[in-house]
């Protein structure tokens, strides 16, 4: 089933809310959107049918693999789909986002210093 990007990230986060895995939303993430009829189109005209085939075969296998990694990680940390929904900056710690703060303002620092010394030598 084709869906395209931008509205296959609501229609998977609707399903996970209604319980299905999240493996099995990433599975839909991933191949709906590759599986474009214009993309398939264009492989098998610049190729040929048989890199159709291994196009559509590895999307099936590694959409399905990082599917079943995915749902590993969900079961090995213990972690519910719906009790993260809304809630994923609560997830990292107060001293992680404030040091990733701070060095994310002295980086736009470092590069708006940078960039005013350069345009001074031109």
């Amino acid at each position: 089933m084709y869906v395209c990007a931008t509205s296959s990230t609501p229609i998977a986060a609707a399903l996970i809310l209604k319980g299905l895995n999240p493996g099995a939303a990433l599975v839909f993430l991933l191949s709906g959107p590759a599986t474009n009829a214009a993309t398939m189109m264009i492989v098998k005209t610049l190729f040929n049918t048989r890199a159709l085939v291994i196009y559509l075969s590895m999307i099936a296998v590694c959409s399905i693999l990082m599917g079943f990694v995915l749902n590993l990680v969900y079961s090995m940390s213990g972690i519910q789909a719906t009790m993260t929904m809304g809630q994923a900056g609560e997830m990292i710690p107060y001293e992680v986002r404030l040091a990733a703060g701070i060095v994310l303002a002295a980086m736009m620092g470092y590069n708006m210093v940078t960039n005013r010394l350069g345009a001074r030598n031109i």
